[in-house]
């Protein structure tokens, strides 16, 4: 496998390029370490579309985002520290230490192509900038529990007529 600027970008990471390169020669997913290069914040699946268009929709940065279907999860790639100060949401979790389980760039969600683990990139690493704001993402994960606590009173609200 030739070096791609997301291999290299994991290797740097703290991945070690033997292992990396032979899961992805197989299409599994590898190792990288949390915690050098970037954090990582977990939002359940059911967040995740409502949160990652809010995103994109004010056009802050936005890094590599892999689906993670047996956590039910989609993880966002954030600076390094995001996870000391990230507030306790429903929903999320942040970290800062572990490994991110990370299938080849291209497998993607529009690929159709899946990992070993079912994982696959929603938005895949291969362009600049290497990490979503995380104020921006807070801001849309909270936005996101607002709206759906809100339509869950009005839901309720309508059961009492």
């Amino acid at each position: 496998m030739r070096p791609t600027p997301a291999a290299r970008w994991f290797i740097e990471a703290g991945a070690e390029a033997g292992p990396l390169y032979r899961a992805w020669n197989r299409g599994a997913a590898a190792d990288v370490p949390i915690g050098h290069l970037w954090d990582v914040v977990r939002v359940t699946t059911r967040l995740g579309t409502d949160v990652l268009a809010r995103v994109r929709g004010i056009g802050a940065e936005l890094g590599p985002v892999l689906e993670t279907p047996v956590r039910s999860a989609v993880e966002f790639v954030v600076t390094p520290g995001t996870a000391a100060t990230w507030p306790d949401m429903i929903g999320t979790r942040a970290a800062a230490r572990g490994m991110l389980r990370c299938p080849p760039p291209h497998v993607t969600a529009t690929s159709g192509l899946r990992s070993t683990g079912a994982r696959r990139w929603i938005v895949p690493p291969s362009y600049v900038p290497a990490t979503t704001d995380a104020d921006a993402l807070c801001e849309a994960v909270a936005a996101a529990l607002v709206h759906r606590a809100t339509a869950a009173l009005a839901l309720a609200g309508r059961g009492d007529r």
